[in-house]
């Protein structure tokens, strides 16, 4: 069960930072077609592969075993969604700073 579950945070952190990527690239090139859809939906692939998880860990280690995935589930998506985005964030302040005309 270890071996599944660390391919599981492999492979979802791989997307979320590879949507985090695409996003940055969209901002910094000031393109408006993206916002944040990249990233709303690698999460959403995130969290239903979590879920594949959590059934998997069932099966395999009892159906106690489902509460410790789900409390690490909740807890990954939310941190990984707030530190991505807060990061976004910055990227995007930073650009519309660099990019402002100079006042006279």
């Amino acid at each position: 069960m270890f071996y599944v579950i660390v391919l599981y945070m492999l492979l979802s952190l791989g997307l979320l930072f590879g949507a985090a990527e695409l996003e940055r690239r969209a901002i910094v090139a000031r393109r408006r077609g993206p916002n944040g859809r990249a990233m709303l939906l690698s999460l959403l692939i995130s969290a239903v592969g979590s879920l594949v998880v959590l059934v998997i860990g069932g099966f395999a280690e009892g159906w106690i075993y489902i509460l410790h995935i789900l409390g690490g589930s909740i807890l990954y998506h939310g941190i990984m969604g707030i530190s991505l985005v807060h990061g976004l964030q910055e990227v995007s302040a930073r650009t519309a700073r660099e990019r402002l005309p100079a006042r006279a």
